[in-house]
């Protein structure tokens, strides 16, 4: 939770966050349309190299969605007053860690933790983790391309 005698400032996040929630959009755009270009073009299936190059392109397309929903989550977490706080301890996460990466949802010991594969305590103890799957949440990680309009 952000409180004024911690260095976090709500105004300054979210715009923090604003920014490289736009930039991700963006990104996710590009790589959207990119993949769905390439998907289109009926030659695609007869090229090797082209139809691997349209599962890169859907594999970083995945990955941008994934970092947009990490930036709206965080979003969610800085309005209902949860950010800049654990999820798995409670313990306030490092304003160096959140400058480096605004999105953390986790300290750097529950984070360690989580790395090396030990299970969470939350679900050691039988509740229920306190984060739902960005799958679950978004049926579509590629947004479809918008149909051409003629206007710029």
């Amino acid at each position: 939770m952000l409180d004024r005698n911690d260095g976090l400032s709500g105004p300054r996040w979210r715009a923090i966050l604003e920014a490289r929630w736009r930039i991700r959009l963006a990104e996710l755009t590009e790589l959207s349309l990119a993949y769905h270009a390439a998907a289109a073009d009926g030659s695609a299936a007869l090229n090797r190299a082209t139809d691997k190059h349209t599962r890169q392109l859907l594999r970083h397309a995945v990955a941008a969605r994934q970092r947009l929903a990490d930036t709206e989550d965080a979003l969610d977490r800085l309005a209902a007053g949860g950010f800049g706080r654990c999820e798995e301890c409670g313990v306030p996460i490092a304003e160096k860690l959140l400058a480096a990466t605004p999105e953390a949802r986790y300290c750097t010991g529950c984070a360690g933790l989580a790395r090396r594969g030990a299970p969470a305590r939350r679900a050691a103890a039988g509740q229920q983790p306190g984060r739902q799957s960005v799958h679950a949440r978004r049926p579509s990680l590629v947004p479809a391309p918008r149909a051409a309009t003629g206007l710029s």
